[in-house]
């Protein structure tokens, strides 16, 4: 074994020592309340946006068949035939629920924004103890 080459690697390394730069202390209990508050923001997609999107569709598909739907009335009879009923049924009825899952789905969206507004505006208060110390 004493004959088996050895081979002896060394490498010099630099060290930088960082740039001076201004920083903020914050108390662990405040920056865990600050990661909590952010992993309880979701931006998932809007359900109730897009339902109300299909309902609204579905309304203006029904308001077209109410309009273009020509269909002979009974003889003797002045009532509107069935079909045509039935499709302004359906779309009074899918523009109503269409309004109103739109409406939800902006306030859900309100609550979505407001808790990443709670977020920022804890971090500038923090940022607001410091503000008499620049340099």
């Amino acid at each position: 074994m004493a004959d088996e080459p050895t081979f002896k690697m060394s490498q010099d390394y630099e060290l930088i020592p960082p740039k001076k730069r201004r920083a903020y202390p914050i108390l662990v209990e405040e920056w865990n309340y600050l990661k909590e508050k952010i992993r309880k923001i979701r931006d998932n997609a809007n359900f109730y946006q897009t339902i109300g999107s299909v309902l609204l569709g579905v309304a203006g598909s029904a308001l077209v068949t109410a309009l273009t739907l020509d269909l002979p009335k009974p003889e003797g009879s002045n009532a509107t035939p069935l079909p045509i009923l039935i499709a302004w049924f359906a779309f009074v009825t899918a523009l109503i629920c269409g309004g109103l899952a739109l409406y939800f789905g902006k306030a859900q969206r309100d609550v979505q924004t407001s808790s990443a507004k709670e977020v920022i505006e804890h971090m500038e208060l923090i940022e607001k103890r410091y503000e008499g110390t620049e340099t």
